[in-house]
């Protein structure tokens, strides 16, 4: 088996670790977070996950070499309405996080803790 092209292996090293932080964020969000199959992709084994963050819809394919990072995550059919594709594109889904990261940051959330010297 041949070495993939350096920049295959770095391209594929980004979404692992995209990945890992969309599982991470479905976690910290259980009650906002679907994966369902996707239905859209021609290979088997590739899903949608769709959160829920802010009100506003957020979507990603997940491959299937990353699957099991998403077990805690509900699964449910194509079908259902929190797996609906609400038209957003990329350019708006980035738009969303970073509105949704102001709001948090306006609100003072995540901001560390003030200690007494």
């Amino acid at each position: 088996m041949d070495e993939p092209h350096p920049a295959e292996a770095e391209r594929d090293q980004a979404y692992a670790e995209r990945a890992a932080l969309l599982a991470w964020i479905a976690a910290l969000h259980p009650a906002n977070a679907v994966i369902t199959p996707a239905d859209d992709v021609g290979e088997d084994g590739w899903q949608l996950l769709y959160l829920l963050v802010g009100g506003w819809q957020m979507s990603w394919h997940i491959a299937p070499r990353d699957a099991e990072l998403f077990a805690h995550v509900e699964q449910v059919e194509p079908t259902d309405p929190r797996a609906q594709w609400d038209g957003h594109s990329t350019a708006e889904k980035y738009e969303r996080i970073q509105q949704h990261t102001q709001r948090l940051s306006n609100a003072g959330i995540g901001r560390p803790y003030e200690t007494e010297s």
